[in-house]
């Protein structure tokens, strides 16, 4: 009778353990998976990963030829693409900013690698984003110069605003 008593105590010990185990591992997987749902970034759950936007096209410019013509590279990540938000206007058409419904017509997507800057604009009505690539011959803190990828006479430059 006293062998029995051990066993049944061993094994009672045993599923506590197990239980005990189980509980922490599930716990810790449910904790995770509240973390990747919380994270506000573009790539994945660790501080590490979040993408950010090239940090020198950032901000508000103004064309220079034409000082109505305005673009804004934001550092607002698009997670299903990875890549960033912009926007742009030309006042001399009478297009404001306030005018342009989030993320719709004037808005597009944009990214930088390298010397290569691809924009992809948005619509309003369809969800089909139109291709521009560009070769950025210069970036810096209050000038950015960037020209067709096809066509290297037909350039852009722009004086960075506020």
């Amino acid at each position: 009778m006293r062998r029995y008593k051990y066993v049944i105590i061993a094994l009672c010990c045993t599923a506590a353990a197990a239980a005990a185990l189980w509980y922490g591992i599930s716990c810790r997987q449910v904790r995770e998976r509240e973390n990747e749902m919380l994270s506000t970034d573009c790539e994945g759950s660790a501080e590490e990963d979040i993408i950010h936007a090239y940090p020198m096209m950032v901000g508000k410019w103004r064309n220079t030829e034409n000082p109505h013509w305005y673009k804004v590279y934001y550092d607002d990540c698009e997670e299903d693409e990875g890549l960033f938000w912009g926007k742009e206007w030309d006042e001399s058409e009478e297009v404001f900013e306030e005018d342009l419904n989030y993320h719709g017509n004037g808005w597009f997507l944009w990214g930088k690698n390298g010397s290569l800057l691809r924009e992809y604009a948005t619509m309003d009505m369809r969800n089909i984003p139109i291709a521009k690539h560009y070769r950025v011959l210069r970036v810096t803190a209050d000038s950015l110069v960037y020209c067709e990828q096809n066509n290297k006479k037909v350039c852009s430059r722009f004086a960075r605003v506020e």
